[in-house]
Parts: C-alpha cells; sequence; structure tokens
C-alpha cells in the first residue's frame, strides 16, 4: 500500500509532533508500505530537524524569511494558497493508494483537490471546537466558517480518543480510533534516582493553560523538600509570578539534555487542566515520552489508552480545578513510593508496532487495499 502522509506541520524544530510523525511513517515502511511525507510549509535554508528529508520533503512557494520581514501580512495562509497546486502534483506523482492528512490550521483555498487525489483519512487529534476558541475569536471564527470544506471531502478518520470520534460519526463515515503510541524505540535499562524526597519533571508548552503548568507552582509550594523540572517556559511565560526556589525552569531542550533530566526524575507530570477546554480523555505525547523512559506519571484527565487508566504507576487525580490541591498527600505518598525506582511493567502495548498496524488496517479499509 502507498501511503502520503499529508501535513501542514513544519518540520523546522524538534517538536514532539515531528517525531510522531516521522515515527508512524518510519513504522509504515517496516509494516511493509510505501510511504512519504509531504510538508507544505514555508521555506527555509536549514535543513529540516530529526533527519525528516529521509521521510518526506517540504513544499513551500514562500521563504520562511518574507514571513519574518512582514509578520503582519499572514503570508503563512497565502503560502498555503501559493503552495497547494505544487503539492498536488507531487502527491500524484507518488500515486498514492490513500492519503493521511493532519491538519495544522484552518482551510485554505487547494486542501479539498489533495483529498480528492485518492481517499484520504483524517487524523484528529483534539476537538477543535473546545480548543480553537484558546487561538483567538478570528481564528475561531474562520474554522467554524470552512471547516466544512476539509471534513467533506474526508473518506475517514482518526480520533486519538473515543471522546473526540464521537463527534464524528454521525457523519456516515468509518471512524477508527487509535490512541498515541511511544514515538520511538524505548531506551534499555534506565538506572533509577538515589532515592530520597522525590524529582518531578514536566514538559510542556507556553500558551496551553490546559496543561495546567499553574497547579504546578501549587504543588511545588506544598512539596519545598522536592525538585520540579520544568521543560518549554523560562521565567519570561511568568510575568508577575515568584518562581519557587525548587522550581527549575529549562526552556526548550531536546534530546540528550531531555535525556539527562529524565534521568534525574522520578515522576512526570501530565496535563493537569483538561476541563479548561471542555474535555475529559487525552493521550499526551508527553506521557509517552515519561514512560518511555521508565517514569511514573500524574495525569489529571481520562487516557485513551485503557490500560493506563489502571496500572500501579499512572495516578490519575480527577478532572477539575481542585485537583492537585485536593490530593496532596496523595501526590506525596505516590512519589516517594517511586522514588528510586522506574516502571518494569510490559509497556508494549504502546510501541509504534502495536498502534500503527492498527492504524494500516483501518487505511487498507479506505483505501479498498488487502490488510
Amino acid at each position: 500500500m502507498r501511503v502520503a502522509y499529508l501535513t501542514e506541520w513544519s518540520p523546522f524544530g524538534e517538536t514532539g509532533v515531528l517525531r510522531k510523525l516521522i515515527g508512524q511513517v518510519e513504522t509504515w515502511r517496516e509494516l511493509g508500505c510505501e510511504a512519504e511525507i509531504f510538508a507544505l510549509a514555508p521555506r527555509r535554508d536549514e535543513a529540516p530537524s530529526l533527519g525528516f528529508e529521509r521521510y518526506g520533503s517540504v513544499i513551500g512557494a514562500i521563504h520562511q524569511s518574507s514571513l519574518e520581514k512582514h509578520p503582519a501580512a499572514r503570508l503563512g495562509f497565502f503560502n498555503k494558497i501559493a503552495s497547494a497546486p505544487l503539492v498536488s502534483r507531487a502527491l500524484r506523482r507518488f500515486a498514492p493508494d490513500v492519503i493521511y492528512y493532519r491538519q495544522n490550521g484552518p482551510w485554505y483555498p487547494g486542501i479539498g483537490a489533495q483529498m480528492r487525489i485518492a481517499p484520504t483519512v483524517m487524523e484528529i487529534n483534539t476537538d477543535e471546537g473546545a480548543e480553537n476558541s484558546h487561538w483567538g475569536a478570528a481564528f475561531d471564527a474562520l474554522y467554524r466558517l470552512t471547516q466544512q470544506r476539509v471534513v467533506g471531502p474526508a473518506a475517514g478518520f482518526v480520533a486519538v480518543t473515543e471522546e473526540i470520534a464521537a463527534k464524528y460519526r454521525d457523519r456516515h463515515k468509518p471512524v477508527a480510533v487509535v490512541p498515541n503510541s511511544f514515538w520511538g524505540e524505548a531506551p534499555g535499562p534506565i538506572a533509577p534516582t538515589a532515592g530520597g524526597e522525590p524529582t518531578f519533571v514536566f514538559v510542556g508548552s507556553p500558551g496551553m493553560s490546559w496543561h495546567g503548568v499553574d497547579k504546578i507552582f501549587l504543588l511545588a509550594r506544598g512539596l519545598p523538600a522536592s525538585r520540579f523540572h520544568i521543560v518549554g517556559f523560562t521565567a519570561a511565560d511568568f510575568p508577575g509570578e515568584t518562581i519557587p526556589e525548587n522550581m527549575v525552569l529549562h526552556g526548550h531542550q531536546t534530546g540528550p539534555e531531555l535525556s539527562a533530566i529524565y534521568a534525574r526524575s522520578d515522576v512526570g507530570i501530565g496535563t493537569l487542566a483538561l476541563h479548561r477546554k471542555g474535555m475529559d480523555e487525552a493521550c499526551p505525547l508527553k506521557i509517552r515520552e515519561y514512560l518511555m523512559n521508565r517514569l511514573p506519571v500524574i495525569i489529571g484527565y481520562t487516557e485513551a489508552e485503557a490500560a493506563l487508566n489502571a496500572a500501579p504507576y499512572v495516578l490519575q487525580l480527577g478532572n477539575d480545578e481542585g485537583n492537585v490541591a485536593r490530593n496532596l498527600e496523595t501526590i506525596v505518598a505516590f512519589a516517594r513510593d517511586w522514588a528510586g525506582r522506574r516502571v518494569e511493567d510490559d509497556l508494549s502495548f504502546l510501541s509504534r508496532s502495536a498502534k500503527e498496524s492498527q492504524r494500516l488496517e483501518f487505511l487498507a479499509k479506505v483505501a479498498g487495499k488487502p490488510a
């Protein structure tokens, strides 16, 4: 089966999403497919991150320097319009049996034509109706007015949770639920920390209130003997906020630097405030990365991967505003129990091959190809 992975996600910058895209295509190839990524994004002079060029190509009519020179011109959107014919030609040359589309941003002229080149399955990673309002009224209005032009041509949908999938089941098109997997192979045995008071780690991004970073401030102040490594943030992201002395803000970290932070941590902190965007179920990539590194995790939502909801290495706090404040003692007991230990359970159900086999079976069904 020939699978074209179509996305508007930029491959310039090492992100969890880019790791996921590359990991999916790498696994599809390992499972016998011919697969390529077609990334519609502004061009840059430097090479893409994470060896992306081995898995696909960047197609863009406008250079990133033009976007930076004219920030008010919204050239990113115009780049999509100008690049759409180039993407269509590239897709036709590849002649896919099925297109797998990860949307990044609202509809633009030309995306419908791309999706009609072959049966197209959309990957749905969030409840856009709940999340897009966080990006501003104009973005939300454009999305609501035009999204049917994207969803209409789709031949099927893959959602990462049942909560999200339920919003697409009345369209009378095939829908599958495939939660996120590990983005790569889990490393070998990882030495535990020395024990003592537990050390926590959180990886996130500014501007996403549902991550609940403010609740980690509360936790850090309640556990002054513990250390909290916060990745993806600097002090500038918390104007007017006093940073607790036991909280270390690392900014953006990847590769060996991030691995070193995991190595000196005991517990990974997941999403703590999903209720702020009206959702309850999720499968965050950060949780998969913590578990890849054999860290037990604390979460404030229902996991789409059902096995994790009952796992002894997962502490669920509930999905409400007071979940951390109400459970301080429970968090302390859980973290102290895991200090100096690593998760040793079989986590193969989260492997790429396990999840991508499910996804490819669904894609073959939609494409009318043998599984």
